[in-house]
């Protein structure tokens, strides 16, 4: 599976990280790759170490990806849906997290 996940996403994968937020283990952790050349803009990462389920709003700064207004994400590589960035090239998240798990969004 993450081999598979790897191939399909070695671009932006081998760029350059963000952390967005530092590994404590008492909330989510969340890292985004990003390569403002590539198909795949960014590739952000969200994992949830502890024992229950989470629901989080993140702001994400996009302005490493190189997009300026619009962009398509896709969770868990299923459908695009179209977010506007703010001023501030900041996109809202809303993430829902199992217990011990991760998810991740492929911004474009």
């Amino acid at each position: 599976k993450w081999v598979n996940f790897y191939k399909k996403h070695r671009e932006v994968l081998d760029s350059d990280i963000i952390h967005l937020r530092r590994p404590d283990g008492r909330d989510y952790d969340a890292i985004l790759h990003v390569n403002p050349t590539g198909l795949e803009k960014g590739l952000l990462m969200v994992y949830n170490p502890l024992d229950e389920p989470i629901k989080r709003k993140i702001k994400v700064d996009l302005y490493y990806t190189g997009l300026t207004d619009a962009v398509r994400v896709s969770e868990l590589d299923g459908t695009e849906k179209s977010m506007t960035m703010n001023r501030n090239y900041e996109v809202e998240f809303e993430v829902s997290i199992p217990a011990r798990s991760q998810t991740w969004y492929v911004i474009k």
